[in-house]
């Protein structure tokens, strides 16, 4: 196994075990090193220590935990280690400089701290360039489709959310989360469907739309601006995810992050339905637009200008949901005839339901 997928298999580690506590010996194990030999590597390349780390992705956590939930400090403190509630409370105004009481409050400015990925890239047969990266470091353009200048957005519903919002309201699933909502039309329609709908868009303008829309039908859509690298709800928060085009918009670090987050706030058991750009699409094997990395193009489009586009083939898909079963795959063609000129060059896509393992 290599050293980078090493470190991730203990940063996997960690997450699962985060309210927990964090056996350093067999974290060591996991990279084939003494503890102390692992403690010095971690802070050498991560350029932060082992248990600093763990704290602070408690208290990113815990700042998560009080915002969106009525969970008392006390019991918080002891389910993320801390023997009294003064002990975290001073943890806690270390890392967000705010105490937890005022962490509560929707305005309130957290420092949150997402999960780390180090990338190994060899080049040549001399040079390693080892890079970490988390949701703060993405080198590339962390932007939203812009919204505010589609001059004649479809508002039509995905036939694809109609027969999953059957799915899953007959399988019993309440708590929904549309990731990646844009204008929200498949938010509204789940919500009509009787779902609890939280919706999560990186555009405030999307947001903006989708809150008035929910007003005017008189439904209750929690939707709010955010980064789907860093999604800002407590572990174990939904029943199912809905991602339609939304988690191919990243690079190959990203998508994992994604990937996790996911993880993160599905129950066990719950199921996603998500979407993936093939690598068989005719702007990837003819390549359109500016490579990233092996997978990926930054897109030259207008409405994109600048937001990577990660591309997937099977065995890709089998790897990053390695904690999901799959459930249905789909491996199709996206055929637009217009009158006036050629027919459009191929698109393919992946369309997956999955459900988490239990045993995450």
């Amino acid at each position: 196994m290599k050293w980078d997928e090493q470190i991730n298999k203990v940063i996997d580690y960690i997450e699962k075990n985060i309210e927990n506590v964090i056996d350093m010996d067999k974290v060591a194990n996991i990279m084939h090193q003494s503890k102390i030999s692992f403690q010095r590597t971690f802070s050498l390349v991560m350029n932060i220590s082992i248990n600093e780390y763990i704290r602070r992705r408690r208290m990113t956590l815990a700042a998560i935990e009080l915002q969106n939930s009525s969970e008392k400090v006390i019991d918080l403190a002891l389910k993320y280690g801390y023997e009294s509630p003064v002990s975290f409370t001073r943890s806690f105004k270390d890392i967000h400089g705010i105490s937890p009481s005022a962490a509560r409050k929707k305005d309130a400015k957290l420092n949150l701290y997402p999960r780390i990925t180090c990338l190994l890239t060899v080049k040549g047969d001399m040079q390693m360039d080892n890079k970490t990266k988390n949701a703060g470091e993405q080198d590339v353009n962390r932007k939203g489709f812009n919204w505010a200048t589609w001059k004649s957005p479809n508002l039509k519903v995905f036939d694809t959310c109609i027969s999953t919002a059957f799915e899953w309201r007959e399988a019993g699933h309440k708590d929904l989360l549309d990731l990646g909502t844009g204008l929200g039309q498949n938010a509204i329609y789940f919500a009509k469907q009787g779902f609890n709908v939280s919706a999560i868009d990186i555009s405030d303008y999307a947001v903006q739309y989708v809150n008035n829309w929910a007003k005017i039908e008189g439904l209750t859509v929690k939707a709010e601006a955010g980064d789907m690298h860093c999604l800002p709800y407590p572990q174990s928060s939904f029943d199912c995810v809905y991602a339609y085009h939304v988690v191919s918009h990243t690079d190959s670090v990203g998508v994992r992050n994604v990937i996790s987050e996911i993880e993160r706030v599905l129950k066990p058991g719950g199921e996603v339905y998500l979407s993936f750009s093939s690598k068989e699409s005719a702007e990837f094997t003819d390549n359109w637009w500016p490579k990233y990395d092996e997978n990926t193009l930054i897109s030259q489009n207008e409405a994109e200008l600048g937001i990577p586009h990660f591309y997937a083939n099977l065995n890709d898909i089998k790897q990053l949901l390695s904690n999901f079963s799959i459930n249905r795959i789909k491996h199709t063609e996206h055929c637009v005839i217009h009158n006036s000129s050629d027919d459009r060059p191929k698109q393919m896509f992946f369309y997956v339901n999955a459900s988490l393992k239990g045993d995450i």
